[in-house]
């Protein structure tokens, strides 16, 4: 009898797990936390590991790497980087980063939407010697272009690329950064993303033979879709020591070593994957 109890309070509980995980507005298998960083980043174009201590990483695509970090001084930034192994120069070659705000802002959560709803913004950034930046707003079925008000003002928007070697990859490549006055809502009419938000990051390379598009979350997230883009939670914390891409890729590694090692010891049939 009491087995009967364990198992139906079981079921019961990964009934009510799949209807949170349905009701989210949110790819949640993907989440990106945006941790508190004590000095914001320079917004250059290059990455170093110092300026970034405070954010995370997280690794996409076949060799991109996402960062994020949010500060309070001198105003409320949310700084992203993304480095690519790009290493050749093509008018092809954009940046996007969608976000899904919300009208009411604050910890209100992303609302998600199977098309990009009146308070959802994208920024793309095309070509890398005199790239063309275009922000886009929802419309509630597709995408608009806008001219946010104030945003040539470094203090409230800022982007900048550059072709730099990193710690991660000694070879010049691409790497662009920016940051964004989380409370300016004169320029885009509201604040650009909430406490928390969610988010599509992608790198497109047009090089012939090259990377072709990589994203996080990966395909079939879209930027037209909100509901497939991944979580962004803030943390009023910086990223645990250590909290870097390599750290990931470790931690991935072992994953999979320690699946393979159970599979084995569970005798189980192997899978051609």
């Amino acid at each position: 009898m009491k087995k009967n109890r364990i198992a139906i309070v079981c079921i019961l509980s990964i009934f009510v797990l799949a209807l949170a995980g349905n009701a989210a507005a949110y790819n949640a298998a993907f989440t990106h936390s945006c941790y508190l960083a004590e000095t914001a980043p320079t917004i250059n174009g290059q990455y170093t590991a110092a300026e970034w201590a405070g954010g995370a990483s997280i690794p996409f695509g076949t060799n991109g790497v996402s960062r994020n970090a949010w500060t309070m001084s001198p105003v409320v930034y949310a700084s992203f980087c993304i480095e690519t192994w790009d290493t050749t120069n093509n008018a092809g070659d954009y940046w996007v980063i969608t976000f899904d705000s919300t009208a009411a802002g604050a910890e209100t959560p992303p609302n998600g939407g199977t098309a990009p709803q009146v308070d959802d913004f994208k920024l793309v950034v095309t070509g890398h010697d005199t790239p063309t930046v275009q922000w886009y707003k929802g419309t509630g079925t597709a995408w608009a272009p806008i001219t946010p008000v104030g945003f040539t003002d470094p203090a409230v928007f800022q982007q900048v690329q550059s072709l730099s070697a990193s710690p991660m990859y000694a070879t010049p490549h691409y790497i662009w950064e920016m940051h964004i006055d989380k409370t300016n809502i004169a320029g885009l009419g509201i604040a650009a993303m909430g406490y928390n938000w969610a988010s599509y990051i992608a790198y497109y390379d047009a090089n012939p033979g090259g990377y072709g598009l990589q994203s996080w979350p990966p395909s079939p997230a879209v930027d037209t879709n909100p509901n497939s883009w991944g979580y962004v939670p803030y943390v009023f914390e910086a990223a645990p020591e250590g909290f870097t891409f390599g750290f990931i890729v470790m931690l991935s590694s072992i994953a999979v070593v320690a699946s393979a090692v159970l599979l084995r010891k569970r005798n189980l049939p192997r899978i051609a994957i």
